[in-house]
């Protein structure tokens, strides 16, 4: 039985967001409607869906609650060619939030929020 990963991530703007996963950072859209686009890599999907479906009694739309969307959560995306994205990222004026830096298990990386701020991190293979 093979083990497919999912995340999806909420947002304000979908076309921005899209835009942002697609042409900065480098994903390959498989597929989309009018609110929501998917990208899929190996056995990992990532789903960016426009917030305006959540309905009023959903956990996300509670007044406490949505203040702290993203926090605690750190999205990896595994890319072939960091410098390029990374490059990519600053020509579009997006903050880099942590310039890249090598980790101790062999990896390289930097980090960014992207439109929506979820916290990510683009990594090398």
């Amino acid at each position: 039985m093979g083990i497919v990963f999912r995340n999806e991530l909420y947002v304000k703007d979908i076309e921005k967001s899209l835009q942002f996963y697609q042409q900065i950072i480098g994903l390959e859209l498989f597929g989309r409607n009018e609110v929501c686009g998917r990208f899929n890599y190996d056995c990992f999907s990532l789903l960016v869906t426009s917030d305006s479906i959540l309905g009023e009694n959903h956990y996300f739309t509670h007044t406490e609650r949505n203040t702290s969307r993203g926090n605690g959560f750190e999205l990896i995306i595994v890319v072939d060619l960091l410098e390029e994205v990374y490059e990519r990222c600053r020509e579009n004026n997006y903050p880099i939030e942590v310039e890249i830096e090598e980790y101790s298990w062999d990896m390289r990386g930097f980090k960014i929020v992207d439109p929506d701020g979820y916290f990510i991190r683009i990594t090398s293979k």
